[in-house]
This record gives structure tokens, sequence and C-alpha cells, in this order.
């Protein structure tokens, strides 16, 4: 049971330890109540999970038509793509306002190889937007909605994503400081900027979703393994100018990070009250999977030796970033900086790289 709670937890906190089965017989079977058990001490509250579910089910987004996401109908089905998306929200509950996905993982989970990858989308690349007429950043994209963001995604990198799970900054912050707070080996200058964001008054990010007001322990400014609360995380995880070389790409590998350090933790901790962590979490979620597709990738997980590994200490994923090195530049479009391109075979180059990552090979869409 409690390996059903922590998959369900990882869902919602948008790390890639899911995929979709499809088989209309399987909702069935996993609905019986053998399936529910664990070991005999261990039983699950069906109320409880009843409750969970319809708190899910008021953060579903039925507006995806999955009939016009702009699918590569050539890639393999063994594969799940899920679009994970970061909002940069002031409000708590998701949908308040227009948002933004200034972070875009393409999480690709292959049962039968029991891989987890990830793939970044650099927030400010420049690349038509689905039914705009012109190009703009890419996180943008998030702000007519899930599915102008995956057939976004989809139409520009010849991908075949259906669903999408985003959350915002205040989720992040919640479920760091329901888990306890998560270690983090740090640079200096990051330990560095790290505090200085969150001096009081200084930053309108800590100001938004400190809830500490700024009584917290400071982070030691030196090079090293160091405990950090919900904030410090989410600063760490948004960090670009840590020292002169820092950047977006430094970034996006730090999101990286920190989601595995995340789902290392959930998958790892027996004592985690997993139930009073959904419903906290459930708040700062939308997606357009509903709870019988959840459940249905949980039980397939739970299949494999995803837990296994975490406790022996492996690394659980393998990350790729787009745009690759060398295939691209900066420009300037609007009045403002973004990241675009070189050419038309570069991006090419990115799309082939993608399919190689995740495939072995790549699916032309035509």
């Amino acid at each position: 049971m409690k390996k059903l709670l922590c998959l369900l937890l990882c869902v919602c906190m948008i790390l890639p330890t899911v995929v979709l089965a499809e088989d209309e017989e399987y909702e069935e079977e996993i609905l019986d109540e053998e399936e529910w058990l664990d070991d005999e001490d261990e039983l699950v509250v069906a109320d409880e999970i009843q409750d969970l579910f319809d708190e899910l089910e008021n953060e579903i987004d039925d507006s995806v038509d999955l009939s016009n996401l702009q699918i590569n109908p050539n890639l393999p089905d063994d594969t799940i793509n899920i679009l994970l998306i970061g909002v940069d929200t002031r409000n708590k509950e998701m949908g308040k306002e227009q948002e933004r996905g200034d972070v875009q993982i393409i999480a690709s989970i292959d049962p039968v190889a029991g891989t987890i990858k990830l793939s970044s989308i650099m927030r400010d690349l420049y690349v038509p937007i689905y039914g705009r007429k012109n190009s703009r950043r890419i996180n943008t994209a998030y702000a007519d909605g899930g599915q102008v963001a995956i057939q976004t995604i989809n139409s520009n990198f010849e991908m075949n994503i259906e669903h999408y799970i985003a959350i915002n900054f205040y989720g992040v912050v919640s479920i760091v400081e329901s888990l306890g707070g998560i270690d983090v080996e740090l640079t200096k200058a990051e330990a560095k900027a790290i505090n200085s964001y969150l001096k009081k008054n200084k930053s309108k990010i800590s100001r938004a979703y400190d809830d500490k007001k700024g009584d917290r322990q400071k982070l030691e400014e030196k090079a090293g393994v160091q405990h950090l609360d919900g904030l410090q995380a989410l600063m760490y995880a948004r960090l670009r100018h840590a020292d002169s070389t820092d950047n977006d790409f430094n970034r996006t590998s730090r999101q990286r990070k920190l989601l595995e350090l995340l789902l290392t933790k959930v998958l790892t901790n027996d004592d985690t009250d997993y139930i009073g962590l959904l419903t906290n979490c459930l708040q700062y979620v939308k997606t357009n999977m509903n709870p019988m597709d959840i459940l249905s990738i949980m039980t397939t997980i739970l299949g494999s030796d995803l837990i296994d590994r975490a406790k022996s200490g492996e690394t659980l994923l393998e990350d790729f970033r787009i745009p690759m090195d060398e295939t691209w530049k900066y420009d300037t479009k609007d009045g403002s900086s973004v990241v675009v391109f070189r050419t038309k075979e570069r991006k090419q180059q990115n799309v082939e790289g993608l399919h190689e990552f995740i495939y072995g090979q790549y699916y032309p869409a035509n």
C-alpha cells in the first residue's frame, strides 16, 4: 500500500514515475480488493482513496482534445511521453491567472526496459507556437492551456505526447516541506546565491512563497551537501545567475537533479504520511489525466524494479536538453533576448537527437 501511495504522490509531484496502461479490461482488474494490499497489515481505507481521487477529479483539464494534438503516428507506442510543466504563478490555486510553463520537461517512460528519461526544453527557446501567427518563447504556449502546450511540443519536435501534468511553485515548496526538506550537493556559488535571493524583502519569489517570513537557517556558503527547506529548494531549481558562468542551461540541469532527489526520497522513505501529503499537494496540480489513468500507471510501475533500484542508490534518471550544444545562439526578438536554433538544419538535428535519446533512432513524422 505504501508503494502505491508513493507512486500516486510522485505523479502529483510531476515526477516521472508514471506509465499509462491503455488496456480497457485492466480497469476492473486493478480495482479488485486484493490489488490494494501491500501486506496483511496495510489494508487500504477505500474512503480515503476515493476522497483523493475525488479531489484530483476537480483538477482534471477535460478541454484537451486527444484527436488534435499533432501526434507523430510513427513513434513506437511502448514508450509513454508525458509533458511536465512547472508554472510560475503568484496564486496558490492553479488556473487563477494566465500561466507560463517556465519549466518544461518531457518524461519518457519505457516499462519494458525499465528506463526513465527526462528531456528539458529551454524556456526562452524561440519557436512557432501552435495556432499563432508568429514565433514566441516556448514557455508562453501554456498560457493558452495544456492543449496548445502539447501541440507546440509535438509539432516542433515530431513527438506523440497526449498528457501533461502541471504544478505551480507553491506545490514544489509544499512537497519539499512535507518531506522534511531535501539534501542537495551545492557549489559555494549556489549556496551563496540562494541565501542572497532569500534575504528578507529582496526577492519577489521569497515574498510570494515564503511562509517562514525569512526566519530560516542560512545555508553555509561553501561547497558540499546541505539540507534545503521548501523555498530554498525552489530557489535552487530557479537559479541561473549563481556566478558569472551560470545560465539557463545549468538551471535545467538543477531542475532534473532536484526531481531525481525528490523521487529517490519518496521511493525510499517508509515513514511518510502519504495520504496527508497527497491531500496537501493536489490543490497545486492540474492535469488531463484522470484517476483511472493514474491508477493504471502506478500498478504498472509496481511491477518494475524502480523502488529496489532507488533503495540501492542507483541513478534512476537519464537526461537530455534542448537545444543541444552548438546548435543554438542568442538573438533579440520583440526587444528581448531569446534562444534560437542557428539554422533549420540545426533544429532538425535537435529533433533527431531527441528521438535517438528516447528511442535509439529517429522516426520521421512524415
